[in-house]
């Protein structure tokens, strides 16, 4: 037996939208006691209630969680500034939770002490994570390389950077990450998944590239100072012209990046240029050495990225129908797509077997491998789809 219940409010109090998440799942469990749980919610909710309220209920239960630019369920769809929470159930797979702190300094450290924490509850051997780092205080390649060291790159990694809400007058952000009954920051925290669990994954954007592929000749971390030997900002320019004398023009191209020796990538999005160096900032590292290309699309091929990654997950899964489904998706689609934004879970659940459980939400960067071949990426503007079952 493998269930997932989701339960979904955007009621404005805690009170109020904690009870009706936890009536809904209460309905929905029926006699059965979950053993883990993902957290998601807007910042703007009292989080120690919250997560009081939640413990409370079922003390025993394995939760982790995070903070988020908007969230996306089987129940309500598309909302900002809610709660989601999502419950596990089942007589075949163990769950448990860990978490790591001081993510931004000591990186590798925080990554082992949550795979430790959680891989100490469990009987069997790990099959795998879902992980929700800091997303403002934290080098996500950095947190993944060490998870990817600690579980070993035949488990795979899932997930997204804890977020807060983008737009309106806000000049600054803060994301908080759960464990258990507590409200953390710059931490790690790590769901692993034992026992006789089986899943699939869909990672895709919808951006194309244009022009050709590029070497990256000189980068420090998340600054990329020159391609093919010039300026990025000049070749930038070649290709995009006075596009890119406006930041947000800047980051509507995002940059691909190459797996070497495959065709597949993952992208990354500009956040400041330098026009006298010809240097531009990304979100995150760019490997020297690298094959890069300027990326475009359009609304409907964002849009398509979903079916895309929905797909190739139904595709790849192993058995016969999933029994729950986690989303993934980014910021940088949400600012993309506007007010069709709700068309990525509406999109999502149109391809999905009625009627599998769906839970998810935005991100300040989502993680997942390109293939079965690679350890977890950190991605951009990309759509993670994670199906799960027993069977």
């Amino acid at each position: 037996m493998f269930q997932v219940i989701v339960g979904h409010s955007d009621e404005v109090d805690t009170e109020d939208a904690v009870s009706e998440v936890l009536a809904t799942c209460r309905e929905g469990l029926g006699e059965f006691v979950p053993q883990a749980g993902l957290l998601f919610s807007g910042t703007e909710y009292d989080r120690e209630a919250m997560l009081g309220a939640i413990m409370g209920a079922w003390p025993d239960l394995q939760l982790i969680g995070c903070t988020t630019d908007g969230e996306m369920s089987s129940d309500l769809g598309f909302t900002e500034d809610a709660i989601t929470l999502a419950l596990f159930c089942s007589d075949e797979v163990e769950f448990a939770a860990g978490v790591g702190h001081e993510a931004g300094a000591e990186p590798e450290k925080a990554a082992h002490e949550a795979v430790a924490m959680a891989r100490a509850r469990l009987d069997q051997p790990v099959k795998l994570a879902i992980t929700l780092p800091d997303g403002l205080t934290s080098n996500a390649r950095e947190v993944l390389d060490a998870l990817n060291t600690r579980l070993g790159s035949a488990i795979p990694v899932i997930g997204g950077m804890s977020a807060d809400r983008v737009g309106g007058s806000k000049d600054w952000y803060s994301s908080y990450q759960f464990c258990g009954r507590q409200v953390l920051s710059d931490s790690v925290p790590v769901l692993l998944f034992a026992g006789n669990l089986i899943y699939s994954l869909g990672v895709e954007s919808g951006w194309s590239p244009i022009g050709k592929r590029m070497r990256v000749t000189r980068a420090q971390d998340q600054v990329l100072h020159e391609l093919d030997g010039r300026p990025a900002l000049e070749l930038y320019r070649h290709y995009l012209g006075d596009l890119v004398e406006d930041l947000a023009g800047l980051r509507a191209y995002p940059l691909a990046v190459y797996e070497r020796g495959s065709d597949r990538y993952y992208l990354r999005v500009a956040s400041k240029a330098d026009p006298e160096t010809g240097a531009i900032k990304f979100l995150a590292d760019i490997p020297e050495g690298a094959e890069v290309q300027i990326t475009q699309a359009i609304r409907d091929e964002i849009i398509n990225g979903v079916r895309r990654s929905v797909d190739g997950a139904l595709d790849s899964y192993p058995g016969s129908e999933p029994e729950a489904a986690m989303l993934f998706s980014c910021t940088g689609r949400k600012i993309a797509l506007g007010t069709r934004t709700r068309e990525e879970i509406r999109l999502a659940r149109e391809a999905l077997p009625m009627p599998v459980p769906v839970c998810g939400f935005y991100t300040f960067g989502e993680i997942g491998p390109l293939s079965s071949h690679t350890g977890a990426r950190y991605h951009n503007t990309t759509f993670v789809t994670l199906l799960l079952g027993t069977h």
